[in-house]
């Protein structure tokens, strides 16, 4: 964050004060401004540091179940459409990840490390590395 420097890099991702103004911000993987693996971002938004370690906006962190909740609800909610997306229901889409471990269980620096084991899209597997084999 050196091109901003320090007062403009306390502004940037400002997840937790959209949160506690009472909005409902989307996650985003949207390369090359975040990287474009989810769980990444993730880590970053629960982390706050740069990629050479340095903290950035600690005070804009949010908790590993706020930037899951960003990914899913806020994500399906930005696009109008938290009817089917976002949450496991009903009648929802069937949308989801089988992660290497509990997304919200992990201490937060581990998050980064984590992988995706399965993903199912509408209902249907759509890239599986043997984690939805049930023995």
């Amino acid at each position: 964050m050196a091109a901003l420097g320090p007062e403009r890099s306390r502004l940037v991702y400002r997840m937790r004060s959209f949160l506690d103004a009472g909005l409902v911000p989307p996650g985003s993987s949207d390369a090359p401004a975040v990287a474009s693996d989810p769980l990444l971002s993730i880590h970053d938004m629960v982390n706050r540091r740069t990629a050479s370690g340095a903290p950035i906006g600690p005070h804009e962190a949010v908790t590993a179940r706020e930037a899951l909740t960003a990914y899913t609800v806020g994500s399906a909610h930005a696009v109008h459409e938290e009817h089917i997306k976002g949450t496991l229901a009903r009648g929802a889409l069937a949308d989801f990840a089988v992660l290497s471990d509990d997304l919200l269980g992990v201490a937060p620096e581990r998050i980064g490390e984590l992988t995706v084991g399965a993903t199912v899209v509408g209902g249907r597997v759509a890239h599986d590395t043997g984690a939805l084999k049930v023995s």
